[in-house]
């Protein structure tokens, strides 16, 4: 599980997202992070194996310049930095961050097939290295590649195509669909970001000058005015002055609406009194119940809801402590939740 960040506004976009991921990578990241921003026409990017706090120490991530940007924050899986989100085009113009994995998907998602084809086209893939990295897809060329990036340079392609963003990152998802979520920026698009979601969490936040996008709430900053869960199964740009909703209505398999947020938070309580504390993960576990049959999960969505209620509310705290980060080097945060309302 991973966390991802949106920003557009009227403020440096870079320091904004960092502070976005903070508030949530210890809940389903950490281990590598980066950031892309876009100012005058031109993408920046950083990013590191380890949290935000070694992006900030150990990169020019917070002088990024720009008002519109995205960041990711991410579990460990193998690969050095170019295995960090997000991923950048061969042209350096558009950047793609990404959270989930293929899923229930897995049967007809071929993404050996799609690398393949990237590969015959001329594009570069700079997270390949020559060995087996888990179940990442091993290509032609003899070396494993990050899914994501794969995704990244098909919706370049598309772009080269002619298709705008919104066009190029639904076709993209259509094509080649899994159990995620997405967030993409171009240069060529300064006034905008896109949010793709199939069925993990992905939640979009409004103020008076600025637009936020995150995994869960908890990220937003205060003076958020009003929060909207992106729909399922579909593809959206996102200005300060209109949302464009896009359905991805060759995914066959159906999102369906979440559970309501009160059952969630019944389903959750018990796990959170017997336990003391727990991570995101048992939380999830607990709401799976609530899935409707026939629909994609979305367990962490409703996981990260039930969370801020309880939050608000005032019966949990997050508790985080670091933990070894990647290849043993540096320590990462590790957040839980904590049941305190019958202390």
């Amino acid at each position: 599980m991973c966390v991802i960040a949106a920003y557009l506004g009227d403020k440096p976009a870079a320091p904004m997202l960092l502070e976005m991921l903070e508030r949530e990578e210890g809940l389903g990241g950490g281990f590598y992070t980066g950031v892309a921003t876009v100012h005058e026409g031109k993408l920046h990017y950083a990013k590191v194996v380890g949290d935000v706090k070694a992006l900030r120490e150990q990169t020019d991530a917070m002088d990024l310049p720009g008002t519109l940007g995205i960041a990711h924050s991410r579990t460990p899986s193998g690969g050095g930095r170019e295995w960090a989100h997000p991923f950048v085009g061969n042209a350096e113009t558009m950047a793609y961050v990404a959270n989930g994995a293929v899923g229930v998907f897995s049967d007809t998602t071929d993404y050996v097939r799609a690398g393949n084809l990237l590969l015959d086209r001329g594009y570069r893939f700079r997270s390949g290295v020559p060995e087996t990295v888990g179940n990442y897809p091993m290509l032609q060329d003899g070396n494993s590649v990050h899914v994501s990036e794969v995704m990244c340079l098909q919706i370049e392609e598309y772009l080269r195509e002619g298709s705008d963003l919104l066009e190029a990152g639904a076709r993209t998802f259509q094509d080649w669909p899994s159990e995620i979520v997405g967030l993409t920026i171009s240069a060529d698009v300064p006034d905008s970001f896109v949010g793709l979601r199939i069925n993990q969490p992905l939640v979009l936040g409004h103020s008076d000058s600025a637009i936020y996008g995150a995994t869960t709430e908890i990220a937003f900053p205060e003076g958020t005015q009003w929060r909207m869960v992106m729909p399922g199964n579909c593809a959206g740009r996102f200005s300060l002055s209109s949302f464009t909703l896009h359905p991805l209505t060759e995914i066959r398999i159906p999102a369906g609406p979440p559970p309501a947020l009160a059952a969630v938070v019944e389903a959750v309580t018990p796990v959170l009194q017997e336990q003391g504390i727990c991570g995101l993960g048992n939380l999830c576990k607990a709401a799976t119940a609530l899935r409707s049959e026939g629909h994609l999960g979305q367990e962490a969505l409703v996981a990260y809801q039930a969370i801020h209620r309880l939050l608000q509310q005032g019966k949990v705290e997050l508790v985080t402590e670091r933990v070894p980060g990647m290849f043993g080097e540096g320590t990462v945060p590790r957040t839980r939740v904590k049941w305190i309302a019958e202390n």
